[in-house]
C-alpha cells in the first residue's frame, strides 16, 4: 500500500473513531502527511466531494470558507467584519498547499456579503455561484439554513404588472436649476376615478429600489397586491441630483423643501392619491434614511409614516438630536437595521428607545445582516405590511366557483391555495407531478358555500412544476405551481 492510500486508510479510521466534520478530519490528516504533492493530492479529492455539496461549508452554525491559491496573503472582508481594512480576518493556510481557510459561528438566520482580499483587491469567492447585491461589485453572498429568502422580490409570470412612468421635474436652489428625474409607478388596475385614492410611498434612492440588483421594489408591490398582503398603492421613486449635500449635509433643508412641497404637490396633481400624512410614507436605506427621517420630521404635516432601512446618521447625527430633543410630532415609523451594520445598528437602538420614551408609534426589527441591498429588498415588505395593510372586507357569499393561483408562488416548502364555493357542493382538492400522478388529497369532503384556504407543504419533494386540481360537482379547475428547492 502506498504513503498515500496508507494516509486516505488512516483518515477514514479517525473519522470513524473520533467523529469529526470532513474538513476537520481532512485538517488532522493533512498534519501527518509531509509530502507537499499528496497534500494536495489530498485537498484535491475532498474538493471534489465538497463540490457536490455547497462551498462554503455549513456544518450547524459554523461556517468554513474555503480559498484555493498560491498568493503570498489571503484575507477574508464582509459584513461581518464592517469591510474594514483593520478587521479583516487574516485566514489560514496550510503549507505547501494551494489551501486557504477560515472559520466562524454564525446565527442560523444570518445572510451576509462578503469576499476574499488577495493583494489589496476584493475577489469572489470562485466556490460560491451566489453574487452578492451590496457595495462591493465583486462579493458573494451566503445566507444560512434558517434564513428566508424573500418570495416577494420574484418576477412572478401570474402577477398582473403595474404601469411604470417617468416625471422630469425643475427646482431651482442653491444656485442651480436641478432637474430630477422621477419614476412614478402605478398598480395593476389603477383607477383615477376609485374613491378616496391611492396611499403614495415616495423612496429615496429611487434607482436602487427600482434596480433588478436592488431592492425589485417593482415586484414587491406587484405581488404584495396581487396575494393580498397590502392595499394598492402608488410609488414614487427619487434620485436625488447631489446625494452627499442632499442627504445628509448643506443642501439638507432645500431638498426636503423640494420633496415635501414641489414633488408631493405635483404627485397629488397627476394622480389619485390620498393627500393627507397618513396617506404618504417616505424610505430611505443609509443616508436615504437620514433625509427620511427629516423630511418626515420637518414637514410632519405633510408626511405622518416613515420607513428607515438601516438610516445613517453619522457622522453630523444632527438628524438624530433633532429627533431625539426636539418636540414630539405625529409620525409613524418603521425601522430595520442589522446586526453587522456598526455603528447603525448602536444608533437606532438608542433612537428607538427615546423615540418610544417620547411616545412616539415605532415600529422595528434586527436582523444578523450587513448594510446592503441584499438585506433592504428582503424588508421592504415588512415595512408596506405595516402601514398599509390589506383590509379584507365582511365576508361575502361568493358570487361563482374559482380556484386561485397558490401564494407565494414559487414556494419551500409552504404555500396557500384557496378557492371559492358558489354553493354547497362534495369537493375534492390534489396535488399531482407534471406527470399526472397524484401525490396528495388535500381536501375530500362537503364544504358549504364560502371562501377557504389550506396551507400546502412540499415536504421531501423534489423542486420543480407541480399542478393541484379542484373539483366540485359544478365546476374543476387546474392550476400550476413551482416549488424552488
Amino acid at each position: 500500500m502506498n504513503l498515500l492510500l496508507r494516509v486516505i486508510f488512516l483518515m477514514f479510521c479517525m473519522q470513524s473513531l473520533f467523529p469529526q466534520t470532513p474538513f476537520e478530519s481532512l485538517l488532522a490528516t493533512l498534519d501527518t502527511v509531509s509530502s507537499p504533492p499528496d497534500k494536495q493530492s489530498l485537498i484535491d479529492s475532498f474538493m471534489t466531494q465538497a463540490r457536490q455539496g455547497s462551498i462554503p461549508i455549513i456544518n450547524d452554525s459554523l461556517v468554513t470558507f474555503i480559498h484555493l491559491s498560491n498568493a503570498d496573503n489571503v484575507a477574508i472582508g464582509g459584513d461581518f467584519n464592517n469591510w474594514s481594512a483593520s478587521f479583516k480576518r487574516p485566514i489560514h493556510h496550510v503549507d505547501s498547499t494551494k489551501l486557504w481557510y477560515y472559520q466562524q459561528v454564525f446565527e442560523s438566520n444570518a445572510r451576509f456579503d462578503y469576499a476574499f482580499l488577495i493583494e489589496g483587491e476584493f475577489v469572489r469567492d470562485r466556490e460560491n455561484p451566489r453574487p452578492a447585491t451590496g457595495f462591493i461589485s465583486t462579493a458573494s453572498e451566503l445566507a444560512m439554513p434558517d434564513y428566508v429568502h424573500p418570495w416577494e422580490i420574484e418576477d412572478i409570470e401570474s402577477v398582473p404588472d403595474g404601469q411604470l412612468e417617468t416625471i422630469q421635474l425643475e427646482y431651482f436652489a442653491n444656485g442651480v436649476d436641478k432637474t430630477y428625474r422621477i419614476n412614478t409607478y402605478l398598480p395593476a388596475g389603477y383607477d383615477s376615478l376609485k374613491e378616496g385614492g391611492y396611499p403614495v410611498v415616495y423612496f429615496q434612492d429611487g434607482n436602487g429600489y427600482l434596480s433588478p440588483n436592488g431592492a425589485r421594489a417593482k415586484n414587491i408591490i406587484d405581488n404584495l397586491v396581487f396575494y393580498q398582503e397590502i392595499e394598492p398603492v402608488i410609488s414614487v421613486y427619487v434620485n436625488p441630483y447631489n446625494r452627499g449635500q442632499e442627504y445628509l449635509a448643506d443642501h439638507k433643508d432645500t431638498y426636503a423643501e423640494f420633496f415635501a412641497t414641489h414633488l408631493t404637490a405635483h404627485i397629488d396633481s397627476l394622480y389619485n392619491t390620498i393627500e393627507s400624512p397618513e396617506g404618504r410614507l417616505v424610505i430611505g436605506p443609509s443616508y436615504g434614511g437620514n433625509i427620511s427621517a427629516y423630511i418626515a420630521y420637518q414637514y410632519s404635516d405633510i408626511f405622518g409614516n416613515c420607513g428607515l432601512n438601516s438610516a445613517a446618521f453619522r457622522p453630523y447625527y444632527d438628524v438624530f438630536r433633532l429627533l431625539a430633543d426636539g418636540p414630539h410630532k405625529n409620525i409613524k415609523f418603521y425601522a430595520i437595521w442589522g446586526t453587522y451594520e456598526y455603528p447603525i445598528h448602536v444608533d437606532l437602538r438608542s433612537l428607538r428607545d427615546i423615540l418610544l420614551d417620547k411616545g412616539y408609534t415605532f415600529n422595528w426589527a434586527e436582523y444578523p445582516e450587513g448594510h446592503n441591498w441584499g438585506f433592504w429588498r428582503a424588508r421592504v415588505d415588512d415595512i408596506l405590511k405595516y402601514f398599509y395593510p390589506y383590509i379584507e372586507d365582511e365576508p361575502e357569499i361568493p358570487q361563482k366557483f374559482v380556484l386561485r393561483q397558490n401564494y407565494p408562488n414559487p414556494f419551500n416548502p409552504n404555500t396557500t391555495i384557496s378557492y371559492d364555493l358558489k354553493q354547497e357542493s362534495n369537493v375534492s382538492l390534489k396535488v399531482y407531478d407534471i406527470l399526472g400522478r397524484e401525490i396528495i388529497t388535500l381536501v375530500e369532503n362537503h364544504q358549504d358555500s364560502g371562501s377557504y384556504e389550506i396551507t400546502f407543504s412540499a415536504g421531501d419533494l423534489a423542486g420543480g412544476v407541480y399542478v393541484y386540481r379542484l373539483d366540485t360537482e359544478y365546476y374543476s379547475g387546474v392550476r400550476k405551481m413551482l416549488i424552488l428547492k
